[in-house]
């Protein structure tokens, strides 16, 4: 009986170590990651740690309001905080693992882009001038999206960064985890 006991203890040990939980999204990148928060977008914005969920408290995509941004060409990702907002716009043929390049908003349909609302906790309008977003996992089948995302802002976007034109607003260590196009 001692024997038996030993055995079934072996084996269940030995099942335990073969199910380990590597999903390395390098081996196979349409893989997606499992949530590292139980929020669907976390920034430091200024340093301070934001941990939000869409308007609707939830991790879905919502619908872009405005036709520069449309619902065809772009997948929209809100994290709200109180009033504010950081809002990334993922054009969907970027819908694939990869770094995009933020540059100044253009509100022409081209390129992924990102977008905030600052007006409590900044006097000013925040224009972004620069980033990165990072798509590092996708579930086409699922519909869902994790990735990074960083960003600077300048009040006035038509000027150089400078000492008279300081970067205002840093975002800095984002993720999102978000699942798109659900039926509205």
């Amino acid at each position: 009986m001692k024997t038996t006991l030993k055995t079934l203890l072996l084996f269940l040990i030995l099942l335990l170590n073969s199910c380990s939980s590597d999903n390395n999204s390098e081996e196979n990148p349409e893989t997606p990651t499992s949530p590292t928060s139980k929020f669907a977008m976390t920034a430091k914005v200024d340093s301070t740690l934001w941990e939000v969920n869409n308007p609707f408290n939830s991790n879905f995509a919502t619908k872009p309001l405005f036709d520069y941004y449309p619902a065809t060409e772009y997948i929209q990702l809100v994290g709200r905080k109180g009033l504010e907002e950081i809002r990334l716009y993922i054009k969907r043929s970027d819908l694939k693992i990869g770094s995009y390049t933020i540059t100044k908003s253009t509100y022409d349909a081209s390129k992924t882009q990102i977008e905030v609302s600052m007006a409590l906790s900044k006097e000013n309008m925040q224009e972004v001038i620069e980033g990165n977003i990072s798509i590092t996992s996708i579930d086409l089948s699922a519909k869902t999206l994790a990735g990074t995302f960083s960003f600077s802002c300048v009040e006035d976007d038509s000027k150089p960064v400078s000492a008279s034109n300081p970067i205002t607003t840093k975002v800095t260590d984002g993720t999102f985890n978000f699942k798109y196009d659900f039926a509205y």
